[in-house]
């Protein structure tokens, strides 16, 4: 089974195309660290995603991109990390998605590494 991630990128990345697009090496570009808890949070954001509680799709052979406004990432990520142990990585997250413009989507991507 190949690792995964969760990242946030930069949905304006012109090398990204959310519809359509060749699915080689097809997801936004990364400006966040890899989240703590990748592999939990992957399989929660699919299931978001499949079930129609996130609004994405599967952008890359390995990759799905969900489409969020930075109040609704940390809805999520607070909904994930609630019953986690919250280290400093996780309060350093949540710091960096509060300065992101909140006008902006971005993109929680889930995918897999090789």
């Amino acid at each position: 089974m190949a690792e995964v991630e969760v990242f946030i990128g930069d949905l304006e990345d012109p090398a990204f195309q959310y519809e359509g697009g060749d699915w080689n090496h097809n997801y936004p570009k990364r400006i966040s660290p890899f989240l703590p808890d990748g592999s939990d949070l992957f399989y929660k954001i699919l299931d978001g995603i499949y079930k129609k509680e996130l609004v994405g799709r599967q952008t890359d052979w390995g990759s799905h991109t969900c489409l969020l406004y930075p109040y609704e990432m940390i809805q999520v990520l607070s909904g994930h990390y609630a019953h986690k142990r919250k280290g400093e990585d996780v309060e350093r997250l949540f710091r960096m998605i509060l300065d992101l413009d909140p006008g902006i989507q971005y993109g929680l991507v889930a995918c897999e590494m090789g």
